[in-house]
């Protein structure tokens, strides 16, 4: 069970998309798992045969547990029994996977009694009062998704309680603990100015290209350069959890849920290519469901409020993460120029650090990287 990197340790297995003693290619959609915030799609890590299955639909399990045997047919198994898990419901023996079949009804029930749908779909509805069971799903196999939830909204007028006490939705209960924690990190905050001139024109050349864009790129180049911000902290140890991957992570508000989608390596792709990757990962975000691709731990994330006009501020630190890169909007200021005065593109950044990994000069010396490539962007990479 992988870990999301950016909620609870555990998830719910939702479905099996393969049937024990078939047939697995490396990349290919297994399995379905749950969280408070989104709804993950997990691939199979290699190509092989799906020999046996520990967890059934609707257990809760811990991260990094193991759950299912990849291998060729006949292959002799490790002794092992299930992993420990919160069954939310009874299940058959390990090697028995049940398939569902869409229904032209909506979905069926999941195994723990259910309507299957989102947990971003299952928020809404639990917050305007809007019965699942009724809605047939447009997601795969029925599946019922923010989306489908919206509509129904939109054509009722529903809203919430205007007064009076209002339940606190899971995610929000996840995001509360998750700052709770943020709170306890010793951290600090550096600031500095850049000229975006150079950012704006480019993001204009080019179609579909943003500032955020510019920034992720701009995140990941730097995390290259400056491995030893591209870990983090961990508490058992205490040891640092390298990643050197370069992957950075992108804040994507949808509705009053706030989730961190990860852009793999954004300095490997070009701008065209990043437009397109973070186009996918946002939406997913949004609707509640992530691929693997987009899911998963990153050092260092981006948030950018430029685009409501904010200015600079200071953002909170994932506590499990490295650091976080604030982004306010371009401004036109007086500068000096070869010596005289006039309106200069400015954006103003703000990079929060876990000051258990990286100290004053290390966080100093990534900004500065990120500065000189936003002020000089990579055209090559158009």
């Amino acid at each position: 069970m992988p870990a999301l990197g950016q909620s609870r340790d555990e998830m719910k297995l939702v479905q099996w998309f393969k049937a024990v003693g078939t047939h697995v290619d490396e990349g290919e959609p297994l399995f379905e798992a749950e969280s408070d915030k989104t709804t993950l799609e997990v691939e199979a890590a290699a190509t092989g045969t799906l020999l046996q299955v520990a967890c059934q639909p609707g257990d809760i399990v811990a991260s990094g547990t193991v759950i299912a045997w990849l291998g060729e047919p006949g292959e002799v198994l490790p002794s092992a029994s299930a992993p420990p898990s919160k069954a939310a419901a009874s299940s058959s023996s390990a090697g028995a996977v049940e398939t569902r079949a869409p229904s032209a009804d909506g979905p069926g029930p999941s195994p723990d009694g259910r309507v299957q749908a989102t947990p971003a779909a299952r928020t809404l509805a639990r917050e305007h009062r809007v019965e699942l069971s009724g809605l047939v799903g447009t997601g795969p196999e029925g599946r019922i998704e923010r989306r489908d939830v919206q509509e129904v909204i939109d054509k009722q007028g529903s809203a919430p309680e205007a007064q009076g006490e209002e339940p606190v939705p899971p995610h929000r209960q996840v995001i509360a603990q998750r700052l709770a924690r943020a709170a306890q990190v010793p951290h600090f905050s550096i600031s500095k100015t850049v000229d975006a001139t150079a950012m704006r024109r480019l993001a204009a050349e080019v179609e579909g290209l943003t500032i955020t864009h510019l920034l992720l790129q701009a995140v990941s180049a730097a995390l290259l350069e400056h491995p030893a911000l591209d870990r983090t902290w961990n508490e058992t140890g205490p040891f640092y959890r390298r990643l050197g991957r370069g992957d950075v992570g992108v804040a994507v508000v949808a509705g009053d849920n706030l989730i961190v989608a990860r852009v793999p390596c954004p300095a490997n792709l070009s701008l065209e290519e990043l437009a397109l990757t973070v186009r996918r990962a946002t939406a997913m975000a949004r609707e509640g469901r992530l691929v693997q691709e987009f899911s998963g731990p990153v050092a260092v994330t981006v948030s950018n409020l430029g685009m409501f006009g904010v200015d600079r501020f200071e953002a909170v630190i994932d506590p499990d993460q490295c650091a976080i890169l604030a982004a306010g909007q371009i401004q036109d200021r007086p500068g000096v120029v070869d010596g005289t005065v006039r309106p200069v593109a400015q954006l103003d950044l703000t990079l929060s650090v876990d000051h258990r990994v990286a100290d004053g000069a290390e966080a100093a010396a990534f900004l500065s990287a990120i500065s000189d490539r936003l002020e000089r962007p990579d055209r090559s990479q158009i």
